[in-house]
């Protein structure tokens, strides 16, 4: 097999404005699907430490036949802009962006996003609205905003146990610090009324919700099922796996093989 071409970094969007990417070519020319990539990251401590996955997806994605780009939201990462103005709707309409960057790349029209946690709700939130993709991958989606918060407020909590003088996170009239990361106002109540189960559209025509552990309540039931009535092809898997988007006690960052490779068999199954 060759080997994967090398991912190309640059930037695209408009002039002030600038998302960073990396575009991943398809390792054979002659062989390229008739879909394209899109991968959309969590935000966060989550996309510090998935991003090496990500990467891995992305390169076996590549080596399959697959064009990817992988991208930051503004305000993250090497992206325009400051994290205390960031939004869902400004990461939803970066999503676009993307989209439309990667078909002038590539050519193809045919998009299938695959998201991680709050990136797989953007993603889901974007293709309703824009009617941008053609399948989905909804990789431990984050149903509940409001659940999510409290995920994220907990695991701040049981960090700071830890330190010797442990300091309450900084709040400013404009944003919120969770984890380190900038929260803005607007971006905190957003996520307190997110709510993907009560979406109105289908998001695109076939969508895979993969879960690493199953799940603890009944939220998962009621995305699939929700999905269903929208007239979304939906498939669910459940696969045992680390928890990527979670700190690691040695830092290291983890790459589930199984689940990358049960992602890339669907998106290969697709065309």
């Amino acid at each position: 097999m060759k080997p994967p071409m090398p991912a190309a970094p640059f930037y695209f969007g408009s002039q002030g404005r600038e998302l960073f990417g990396c575009f991943h070519e398809p390792s054979q020319k002659d062989g390229m699907r008739r879909f394209a990539i899109l991968i959309c990251q969590p935000v966060g401590h989550e996309y510090i430490n998935s991003h090496r996955a990500l990467r891995q997806l992305a390169v076996r994605l590549a080596e399959a036949g697959f064009s990817v780009l992988r991208f930051d939201y503004s305000g993250c990462g090497d992206s325009y802009g400051e994290a205390e103005q960031s939004s869902l709707h400004q990461w939803m309409e970066d999503i676009s962006t993307a989209v439309v960057q990667l078909r002038a790349l590539t050519g193809i029209f045919q998009v299938c996003a695959i998201g991680l946690r709050l990136g797989g709700t953007l993603a889901a939130l974007t293709g309703c609205q824009c009617k941008d993709f053609d399948s989905l991958v909804l990789w431990e989606p984050v149903v509940s905003g409001r659940d999510y918060l409290q995920e994220l407020y907990s695991l701040q909590e049981e960090m700071l146990r830890f330190r010797p003088k442990p300091k309450l996170p900084k709040k400013s009239p404009a944003c919120t610090e969770i984890l380190g990361f900038p929260f803005s106002r607007l971006l905190h109540a957003q996520l307190e009324e997110l709510d993907l189960a009560m979406i109105a559209d289908k998001p695109a025509a076939r969508v895979l919700i993969l879960r690493n552990t199953p799940a603890i309540d009944e939220t998962e039931g009621d995305l699939k099922d929700h999905l269903i009535q929208t007239q979304a092809r939906v498939e669910h898997r459940t696969m045992r796996a680390p928890q990527i988007w979670l700190p690691t006690p040695d830092g290291s960052l983890l790459v589930p093989a199984q689940v990358l490779q049960s992602v890339v068999s669907w998106v290969c199954g697709l065309s």
